[in-house]
């Protein structure tokens, strides 16, 4: 817990995270942020974000989230117990979407809370990113805005929402991180790739007809071998009785 608050929360309220900021459970620990939504480009939705609290010794009072620059909200419904607030956005970040609770109405730990807005149209793209910052009771920040770039999930992911499997992932990504000039998906392979050479079937024919002419041969000899046997004997005893 030491590195996710040297990372997340200023050096006056170091030692009391550091002190009070003790995580739960490894299965809740890893819940994080979502974002859930039925989407469909250039169509309004309601978006869900879901926010666990994973400290054990602290709840948490306030969520922020940073929605992209190219979508618009439209409404937020409102949720009993919070007071939200719409910042518009400032320079390279896009609107502000911020709950804080009200006494008594904080998420305690190991529970969890969701929270809506409505937006729309929804850009048609690959997916949309919603970096979100969780404050708890006792001055902890946890940013939850890292990419992933690889198979193993970032320490604190940026809730990400998948609009268009089908389009092209950001560079970068780990859905996105293929070599130049390569598709995200590996091509199926074509029929005459899954068709046997002729030569290789031809040595396949020949190398198991080889044991069969073999045996024949051998049969051949010893049937010969038996007859000339049969008529020495014949031809013996025809001798004797002359």
């Amino acid at each position: 817990m030491s590195r996710r608050t040297r990372r997340h929360i200023t050096p006056l309220i170091t030692v009391a995270g550091a002190a009070g900021a003790v995580l739960l459970s490894a299965g809740a620990a890893t819940a994080h942020v979502r974002v859930i939504g039925d989407v469909i480009p250039g169509k309004p939705a309601t978006l869900q974000f879901r926010v666990p609290s994973e400290l054990a010794e602290a709840t948490t009072v306030r969520i922020t989230v940073e929605v992209p620059k190219d979508l618009m909200i439209t409404s937020v419904p409102k949720l009993d117990g919070w007071n939200q607030e719409t910042l518009p956005g400032t320079g390279d970040k896009g609107t502000q979407l911020v709950w804080t609770a009200e006494q008594g109405h904080e998420i305690q730990p190991a529970q969890s809370e969701t929270f809506q807005a409505n937006v729309g149209p929804i850009p048609d793209r690959y997916s949309l990113t919603f970096n979100t910052e969780q404050t708890y009771s006792n001055g902890t920040a946890v940013a939850w805005n890292q990419p992933q770039t690889g198979a193993e999930e970032p320490e604190f992911p940026a809730p990400v929402l998948v609009v268009d499997p089908e389009a092209s992932p950001p560079p970068g990504s780990a859905d996105g991180a293929q070599q130049p000039g390569t598709s995200a998906s590996a091509p199926a392979p074509s029929a005459d790739a899954a068709t046997p050479a002729p030569a290789a079937a031809e040595d396949s024919d020949s190398g198991s007809s080889l044991p069969l002419i073999a045996l024949i041969g051998a049969g051949v000899a010893v049937a010969a071998a038996l007859t000339a046997a049969v008529l020495r004997r014949r031809g013996a005893r025809d001798g004797s009785h002359a």
